[in-house]
């Protein structure tokens, strides 16, 4: 498969948009009714409280709800684009199946119906190749439940729509986008062959596509090339879905899938904190504990987490039930898997049990919120000079570090990092050092934050920032702060070589959800030659 840059991309993509508009193709989209010769499957379960919900008109996707009461969502164009997709996707309709009964059979069958009437031709989202792809893993993984007791018109409609879909999506299926987008639009073309017995030459070409794109997207050591948590869970999902497919209808499932499937599964399993949902780096959120301990379950019987990912970049430290995830990148993610990364090099999450105490902001898209969800200042890590460790640009990073460097130490259960980078070297001439600790017993997690290098000539101001979970209480008291979690443990934080103080900070852990939190801030000046900051969370004893 062509591997894409981003201007060729977008080049290529408004050229074949003309094409897709002209009436020309809108005749090359009529489709055929074909007999189906396997079955298909959707591995995941769904939630009959969503299926209520959509029954009601109120569609939430990518976080947003929409209410249309007695209306489909079809055809709306005020929601974001985001928000368009996942509706068409119809991934939703697990939803419906776990409802059961022939109301959720019928109501289903309306969505698919009337989608079909609003988008019986190309539409920029709806016809998109990863929500084709998307739609066709939905349309044949639930096809039985919505055909079973259908009348004939609906089943006509059905089949020549999934067929004219299977054409568009052969013909752009090399403008899907870069990452999950690319594996969804090919594992929908093996899903429609899976049922209706593609052209065996169609089907190699994309295996030999989707065996392409894995090498690129999935490190060898499981990692996706994004290294977005959120990321991880999507694509291994998405795999998942795709080898049901292929076994349903008896066919072998390839092997880059199932390679890609067995790597991935242990470091979504190192991404997962104590309270079952995923740390927040490079654009991901917490996601749903089910469906991130359901994923995890279908691969194996237990995942046990890995300590680290070096390609991947990521660090986990585990004391008793304490635990620590920390961002030691291979630096930030390559081009096309930047979208949605972040200037967080060296940051750290930290929980203790099932709850957070130390936390990254989380990501938020849109021209609003973007930068600044990405932003150094929005992670647990140091920021010099105000600046950004990486290039913040609007489709990605662009000046990044060039080396992160990071060894481990580990005795008796207590284990030591020492990582480094150099994002800030050509600006300020100081690497940035951070060395941590966290004790077997999981009641000491301390650290130091390093200056160093040749400098820039002068004083440089620097911040240590901490950002807090919201359901975190902090105070400050003469020597530190002191911190309490929802359950009653309490932690006290000290620090030395800078000012400390309190300031507002945000969580956007979850989609659509804006909360209010706090952050903990060591403020100073680094001289030329560079400083040196050191502080600890330590567990008051008794709680």
């Amino acid at each position: 498969m062509r591997r894409r840059t981003p201007g060729s991309t977008s080049l290529r993509a408004r050229l074949f948009q003309r094409l897709f508009r002209s009436p020309l193709y809108r005749h090359l989209l009529r489709g055929r009714e074909r007999v189906a010769v396997g079955a298909g499957t959707d591995p995941w379960h769904g939630d009959p409280a969503r299926a209520n919900a959509l029954f009601q008109g109120r569609y939430r996707f990518a976080g947003s709800e929409v209410q249309l009461f007695n209306r489909p969502p079809w055809g709306q164009t005020v929601p974001p684009i985001a928000w368009q997709a996942e509706a068409s996707s119809f991934v939703w309709l697990r939803d419906f199946r776990a409802d059961g009964g022939a109301a959720s059979r019928e109501g289903a069958r309306e969505l698919v119906r009337t989608w079909i009437d609003a988008y019986s031709t190309w539409h920029p989202v709806a016809w998109r190749p990863d929500v084709v792809g998307a739609r066709l893993l939905a349309w044949t993984g639930h096809a039985d439940f919505l055909l079973d007791g259908a009348d004939s018109a609906f089943q006509h409609r059905f089949l020549i729509s999934m067929d004219a879909q299977a054409r568009h999506l052969w013909r752009a299926r090399e403008l899907a986008p870069a990452g999950v987008g690319t594996v969804s639009a090919l594992g929908g073309l093996l899903a429609y062959d899976a049922m209706f017995g593609g052209s065996s030459r169609r089907v190699a070409r994309v295996i030999d596509g989707l065996e392409a794109e894995l090498t690129h997207q999935v490190f060898d050591d499981g990692c996706v090339a994004s290294r977005d948590p959120s990321d991880q869970l999507a694509l291994l999902r998405e795999l998942v879905w795709i080898a049901a497919a292929r076994e349903a209808a008896k066919l072998p499932v390839p092997l880059p899938v199932r390679g890609a499937i067995e790597r991935m599964a242990p470091v979504l399993g190192l991404f997962r904190h104590g309270d079952g949902g995923l740390a927040l780096f490079h654009g991901s959120q917490e996601e749903e504990r089910g469906v991130v301990a359901e994923t995890l379950s279908a691969v194996v019987a237990k995942v046990r987490p890995l300590a680290a990912v070096p390609q991947g970049g990521y660090e986990r430290l585990a004391g008793a039930a304490t635990l620590v995830l920390l961002d030691a990148g291979s630096p930030p993610p390559p081009p096309p898997y930047d979208a949605d990364a972040h200037a967080g090099t060296l940051a750290f999450e930290l929980s203790v049990g099932r709850e957070r105490l130390v936390v990254n902001c989380g990501h938020r898209p849109g021209a609003n919120w973007r930068p600044a969800s990405c932003s150094t200042a929005a992670h647990s890590t140091l920021v010099l000079g105000d600046q950004n460790s990486a290039e913040i640009l609007p489709a990605g990073l662009g000046e990044r570090p060039g080396t992160v460097a990071v060894k481990r130490q580990e005795d008796l259960g207590n284990t030591w990092l020492d990582a480094a980078h150099d994002g800030y070297v050509r600006r300020f001439g100081l690497i940035h050092r951070r060395r941590v600790y966290l004790s077997a017993d999981g009641t000491t997690f301390r650290g130091e934050d390093v200056l160093e290098g040749p400098g820039g000539g002068k004083e440089t101001v620097f911040t240590v920032r901490f950002h807090l979970h919201p359901d975190v209480q902090v105070s400050l008291v003469p020597d530190g702060a002191l911190l309490r979690l929802p359950g009653g443990s309490g932690w006290r934080f000290r620090a030395a070589g800078g000012l400390l103080s309190l300031e507002e900070s945000v969580y956007l852990g979850r989609p659509g959800e804006t909360r209010r939190a706090e952050q903990i801030v060591i403020s100073g000046s680094a001289a030329p030659t560079g400083a040196m900051v050191k502080w600890a969370f330590a567990r008051v004893e008794g709680t």
